[in-house]
Formats: C-alpha cells, structure tokens, sequence
C-alpha cells in the first residue's frame, strides 16, 4: 500500500513533517549520548559511559590516520565523530518499527530520514561545502582556485564536473541502502495482515532481515565517513 508524506506549506515552502521529526530525535540522541558520557570525565579510571565515547572517538581518528594521514586535527575530528554518531543512530530509526496512521490514504510518520534522498542529498551537498571551506581556511582562497586547474588547466570542466558527481554519489548511495532496507521491512511486514499462517513464515526472515539493515546502516555511515575524510584530505593537497 503507497503511504503518502505528513506534509505541511509555510511561506510558498512545503516542510516534510516526519523528516523534521526524526531528524530532531536523531540530533537529540546524538547530543544526549554525547552529554551523559562527557560529563564528570576522569583521567584515572574513567567509567564505561566515557570509554564509549573515547572508543568512538579513537575509531574516528583511526579512519582520519588512514585517509589523511593524521588525525590531530580537532576541528575535522569533531566533524567526523558528529557524522558517525548521527549517521548510525538515524540509519536505525525506521528499523525496529514505523509508524503509519491509518486515514484514507495512510502516512507515514515515522521512519529513517537517511531513507529520504533529500536528508541524505543535503547531508552530502554540506559535506563537499564543508571540505571547500577547508581548502579556504587551511590553504587561501588563491589555492583553491588553482586546484580546480589541476594538473592542467584544461581539466577544469572536468575537475568542475567531479564536484557534482561527487556529491550525488554520497548522498545517494546512502538513500538507496536505507531505502531498500526499509522497503523490505514494509514487505515482510505487510505479511502479517494476510493470516497467522504468512505472519509466521514471515517472523524469521524479517528478524534476519532486521539484523542485516543494522549491519548495513552500520557500514554506510563508517563509508560515509571514510569518504569525508578522503574528500577533505583530497582538499588539502
């Protein structure tokens, strides 16, 4: 069954307001988590909420040794370890459950907003922003526009023409992972209206399914972040 958006017009813009509310959830457990295992840090024996935070950040600056060869730099540490927590806690909303009211045509207020290729084109066109406004701060703006006539001038269109590619390619490879999960969620999911007999036959595979999505939703937001670190360390040659 299509299930329609909950969506609202407030000065000539249409606001989708179940991305709206699972963004807001996601940015808010990221900053909870991230309070709860800062607070009262110790030097000498810090509890398990605070080696949670310290793997994660370790984890972040392993992938920056790796793309970019250092991972001193606490300006792009911030960036990533944000990112990693964001992307892995929104990657799994919509996974263990949906909430769909039941109207004429049902909505859908509940779900991943990784799954929506706007949150995920955004979440890409602020990252290349992001990794230009590097090159400008680390190298001078006369720098940066020299690089798009690298190694030779004549490669500017298509040095212009990666920007573009790069970005759609991030933003989309992570919708389209979510979004197929999700789907197939729905599908499985939808057995349990057609008898107890297809609800049962259909426990197991989405239960494997669900475990899958996780992995999944795991993977693509360390990609995500390996390729912000490989986009920022091509910035800063």
């Amino acid at each position: 069954m299509e299930h329609t958006r909950p969506q609202v017009v407030w000065l000539g813009l249409t606001f989708d307001l179940s991305i709206i509310l699972t963004s807001t959830a996601a940015a808010a457990i990221v900053f909870l988590i991230a309070y709860l295992t800062t607070r009262n840090p110790s030097v000498h024996v810090p509890k398990k909420a605070q080696n949670f935070m310290e793997w994660i950040i370790e984890f972040v600056k392993d992938i920056m040794n790796s793309s970019m060869g250092a991972s001193n730099n606490l300006f792009v540490l911030s960036t990533g370890v944000t990112l990693m927590m964001y992307l892995f806690i929104a990657n799994f909303m919509g996974i263990p459950f949906s909430i769909v009211t039941v109207e004429e045509q049902p909505v859908t207020w509940w779900k991943s907003p990784t799954a929506d290729a706007h949150v995920t084109m955004t979440l890409a066109i602020m990252i290349i922003i992001y990794t230009h406004f590097i090159d400008i701060r680390t190298n001078g703006l006369k720098h940066y526009l020299l690089s798009f006539f690298k190694p030779f001038a004549a490669l500017f269109p298509i040095n212009l023409i990666e920007q573009f590619s790069t970005t759609l390619t991030l933003g989309l490879r992570l919708f389209g992972n979510i979004y197929a999960g999700e789907v197939m969620l729905a599908l499985l999911a939808s057995a349990v209206t057609h008898g107890i007999v297809n609800a049962f036959l259909a426990a197991v595979p989405m239960l494997i399914w669900q475990a899958f999505c996780l992995f999944i939703g795991a993977i693509q937001a360390y990609i995500f972040v390996t390729l912000t670190m490989v986009y920022i360390s091509h910035r800063l040659i």
